[in-house]
């Protein structure tokens, strides 16, 4: 699956940055921690099927919807089969769809928002639900819940994240957490161990180093660099008890944050343990360009809904992991994505009716499975736990162990200009890459340019 794995933009880069959105005042209901109950009703799946009302045929109905998502073909057939399960239901209702790339998904949306042309339901990532909704792009869909959409036995914690200054603007289909992916099957040829839960770094750089050695060939490394990805950064300082935007939409990590990520990713490189920069630019966040998909590279940094397109597109066999542990917890539970239904939609209740019967309806919900995450839904939960194939178990099983490890708070939302933030720590992980900057001067241009960018923004 042609996925991809992390944020992306509401407008172009630069002028209209792949950003967020302006200042706000600190949301409760978002950075709140969320609640152990909420986290273990999360993590837990009713062994027994539920037993649920199937929607009934519709007689007839009219209208035409577009809905796009990013991800790759693995997403595309089960978003496509839910598609025509819902036109079957309502016959004289056509479905237009948009599905490519993370990257090519953000800078098409942002091209459609601008020109008046969204789509009707569009899927949205929990890092730029914010600049959406309060540049009016989206719909709230209060006068839809419960009548149409009703998601009254969602996890609490979850369905607040899709809020926005007290309106409900996204609807989330799963949870998800930053994990590492790893090929078992070449670990295993190579007699080395999986990563463990209290793997520190120094130890996760040792078995990097190994299985870089051992695998003895060229091109091939340990693990991919984490340092050109976001998110990875975000877990370092969230380790160091920082985040990396506070509730005010400023910068929230330090500069010796950033020197100390840079350096510590500077010595595995030097050591072999993970990707050169060359190789490193080869991933342009998508399943298919990954490392390890590409053979470059035997553990790799992603979501850990994406296991479900990982798997599908290699032929290894695939492993979970923790990432290595700090001084605080930096994995945490989050909306792995979510549906909204665009402002200019020509017809609202039949955009949401649609979403309610792809992620709460049993029809809808078993065609999707777990691709995009667990399901918040009680009822979904159940319904899906005889379902589960190995993935969707190592998924789940994962999601409850970080429940009872103890994840970190859910982070404040990144604000307006976050998405130039994101390519801001790209370039500093590839100028440090490439040895045109030293870890102190990357970081150095990395903070200040990105408090020059949230400051405008």
């Amino acid at each position: 699956m042609k996925g991809s794995r992390r944020a992306g933009a509401f407008v172009k880069q630069d002028a209209q940055p792949q950003g967020w959105r302006a200042r706000y005042p600190r949301r409760a209901a978002m950075a709140k921690k969320l609640s152990r109950r909420d986290v273990l009703r999360l993590g837990s799946l009713i062994a027994a099927p539920a037993v649920l009302k199937l929607a009934s045929p519709a007689a007839a109905a009219e209208g035409r919807l577009r809905i796009a998502w990013w991800g790759g073909a693995d997403r595309a057939k089960r978003t496509q089969a839910a598609i025509d399960a819902f036109k079957r239901l309502n016959v004289g209702v056509e479905v237009v769809y948009e599905s490519v790339g993370w990257d090519a998904y953000w800078t098409k949306l942002a091209t459609q928002v601008a020109g008046g042309s969204p789509p009707d339901i569009i899927q949205m990532d929990y890092r730029y639900l914010p600049e959406y909704a309060r540049r009016g792009a989206l719909r709230p869909l209060d006068d839809l819940i419960p009548s149409v959409i009703d998601p009254s036995d969602y996890v609490p914690s979850v369905i607040e994240a899709g809020k926005i200054d007290g309106k409900q603007y996204g609807i989330p289909m799963g949870m998800n957490s930053d994990v590492l992916l790893y090929d078992k099957t070449m670990l295993d040829t190579l007699g080395l161990p999986a990563p463990t839960p209290e793997m520190s770094w120094a130890e996760f750089t040792a078995l990097s180093e190994s299985i870089t050695k051992k695998a003895n060939r060229r091109g091939y490394f340990g693990a991919a660099d984490p340092s050109v990805m976001e998110p990875e950064l975000e877990y370092w300082v969230l380790t160091r008890g920082r985040t990396l935007y506070d509730a005010s939409g400023r910068l929230g990590f330090t500069r010796d944050d950033a020197e100390s990520w840079l350096t510590l990713c500077a010595e595995m490189r030097a050591k072999g343990a993970i990707a050169p920069a060359d190789v490193a630019a080869t991933d342009k966040i998508t399943i298919d360009t990954d490392l390890l998909t590409t053979g470059h590279a035997a553990i790799t940094f992603t979501n850990s809904n994406q296991i479900v397109g990982y798997q599908t597109a290699n032929k290894g066999k695939l492993g979970m992991a923790f990432h290595p542990k700090g001084e605080k917890p930096g994995e945490y539970l989050k909306p792995s994505m979510m549906l909204c239904v665009a402002a200019k939609a020509a017809d609202p209740k039949l955009a949401a009716a649609l979403i309610d019967f792809m992620v709460l309806k049993p029809d809808g919900a078993k065609l999707l499975g777990v691709e995009r995450g667990v399901s918040p839904s009680e009822k979904i939960r159940a319904l899906l736990a005889g379902d589960l194939d190995e993935t969707g178990r190592i998924q789940v099983d994962h999601l409850s162990a970080l429940s009872k490890r103890g994840p970190a708070p859910l982070p404040p939302a990144p604000p307006k200009g976050a998405g130039e933030v994101t390519a801001l720590i790209r370039q500093a992980a590839e100028k440090t890459g490439f040895k045109q900057l030293t870890p102190k001067q990357a970081a150095d241009e990395l903070v200040s340019e990105a408090e020059r960018v949230l400051a405008r923004a």
